[in-house]
């Protein structure tokens, strides 16, 4: 049975704002090499390539498991990796700043993860594989140290426990299949267990049961998981109750998922916010000295909204307009900007009898 989805992932799409637009792309690793690669949602073809090892220094032999710092947006990977003082490869917990393209060395994990994930609050929560006493543990590592602190212990598995956090933060966990006989398992958190593992399973088909399961990852905007087998990489979307959808084909190995989300000015519409000349989501004087500098001075950055820099809806864009802004501002009893204005939201322009357009958008 299909989930009857639409996607809406690579593509520009409105999350929850008044305004604005975002792109999703998927973040992937694998523990056969040292590469974050990002990955198109639509084709899941390769974006870009983004190693973590840096010469010389830090020699990243796999990484387990990715996560974005809700706040931050830092990513943090669990990896197999050389470095002194220990020459052969052991757990570290890594932080990567893509903004100033800086790898951090948070510290030893000291248990063998293969999986993490963050809370809304920044908690970063991951799973072990199958340890020695039988047992997957289930723990909060420290952003700071890489320590773990143990919560609970799931059952002990053959491989492939991966964990994620579902709506509300509900936890749920996939592993196994990894042995001759074994099949893949699905379980979602059990509220009426006495702690955090114990847990119901979740019914699935024999498409899920087939191969063994590689990664497992939650999609909040489409609220269902992303489940990548192993051997040629199949991914499907997987509801709560076990029903799943193909997705497509990963390009390589995939040993955990994160999902990239980042604003970005909307494509051309009909919709837009009179006065948001900077397209900021907001009208105040950034948008005057936004108005003013695209007119009168040379190089500056034009208007992405002509129709937004109308300010006083007379069919031209000019230094009118930028009084009139100000004056809306500051002046009690000003005349208010025309509709559709911060106070109304995005919209169409009623009295559009005029040419201007908008390239750009800050509404969706």
């Amino acid at each position: 049975m299909l989930l009857c989805m639409t996607l809406t992932t690579s593509s520009l799409e409105a999350q929850g704002n008044p305004g604005g637009c975002f792109i999703t792309t998927f973040l992937t690793v694998s523990d056969q090499d040292d590469v974050v690669m990002e990955i198109d949602p639509d084709t899941l073809a390769v974006i870009s390539e983004t190693p973590m090892s840096i010469t010389g220094a830090v020699e990243v032999d796999g990484l387990r498991g990715i996560a974005i710092h809700p706040s931050t947006g830092n990513w943090f990977m669990l990896a197999m990796l050389s470095a002194p003082p220990s020459p052969a490869p052991s757990p570290w917990l890594l932080e990567y700043d893509p903004i100033n393209l800086t790898l951090n060395l948070v510290g030893f994990t000291v248990l063998d993860f293969n999986d993490l994930e963050f809370t809304e609050s920044g908690e970063l929560r991951a799973i072990t594989n199958t340890l020695t006493t039988g047992d997957s543990n289930y723990c909060e590592l420290s952003t700071i140290t890489g320590g773990p602190l143990d919560l609970c212990q799931y059952n002990g598995s053959d491989g492939g426990d991966s964990i994620a956090l579902g709506a509300g933060e509900e936890v749920f966990r996939a592993s196994g299949g990894w042995t001759v006989g074994s099949t893949p398992q699905f379980e979602r958190q059990d509220a009426t267990g006495p702690n955090n593992c114990d847990s119901t399973m979740i019914p699935l088909s024999a498409t899920l049961t087939a191969q063994p399961i590689r990664s497992l990852t939650y999609w909040d905007d489409e609220d269902v998981f992303i489940w990548v087998q192993a051997n040629d990489f199949p991914a499907y979307l997987v509801g709560a109750d076990g029903q799943e959808e193909l997705l497509g084909t990963f390009p390589s190995d995939v040993n955990g998922i994160a999902l990239l989300t980042i604003a970005t000015p909307c494509p051309p519409g009909d919709a837009f916010i009179r006065g948001d000349c900077n397209l900021d989501l907001g009208v105040n004087v950034a948008d005057a000295v936004f108005l003013l500098s695209s007119l009168f001075i040379p190089g500056a950055t034009p208007l992405g909204c002509r129709d937004s820099g109308d300010v006083n809806d007379d069919g031209g864009v000019n230094v009118a307009d930028a009084v009139f802004l100000l004056s809306s501002l500051f002046i009690p009893g000003a005349t208010p900007i025309p509709e559709p204005n911060i106070q109304s939201g995005c919209g169409p322009d009623p009295t559009d009898t005029d040419t201007l357009q908008c390239d750009q958008t800050s509404c969706p």
